[in-house]
């Protein structure tokens, strides 16, 4: 029989796989929609500053969802969260800018709503299967 700890711990190695996949899934979808944004308005002139901003929203968006979801499977609840709303912060700026830029921001809002679903639920998901596993060993 596999230890509590073991099968904890191996479950979390294979959902860390698998949310890396999901994270380089995301963003290329994100990349291939900001192209098809940029060539959309490449033909007229834009603001290069704003440019730079909404990719830095884009950038903390992404590493604060990243960085608090790994938190958050260590057990750290709190600063899990504090990543998460710091990330929510990040977003709202990127969204901005997108708009100033003329991007849909209903797209990039419904591919970070998934985005966030999909990683937060994998986390629902582990720990309903370690509460499975366990609830009959007390």
């Amino acid at each position: 029989m596999v230890s509590d700890r073991a099968f904890t711990a191996r479950n979390i190695a294979v959902l860390r796989e698998a949310q890396g996949a999901l994270n380089v899934a995301f963003g290329a979808i994100l990349s291939a929609y900001v192209g098809v944004s940029l060539t959309n308005i490449d033909n007229h002139p834009f603001d290069h500053p704003t440019l730079a901003r909404f990719f830095l929203g884009v950038a903390g968006f992404i590493l604060c969802l990243c960085v608090g979801n790994s938190v958050i499977l260590r057990g750290e609840f709190r600063l899990g969260i504090a990543f998460l709303m710091l990330g929510a912060g990040a977003a709202y700026m990127g969204l901005m800018e997108a708009r100033n830029l003329g991007f849909e921001t209903a797209i990039l809002r419904i591919l970070s709503t998934c985005w966030i679903v999909a990683l937060l639920g994998s986390n629902a998901v582990l720990t309903a299967i370690n509460y499975l596993h366990h609830r009959d060993r007390t």
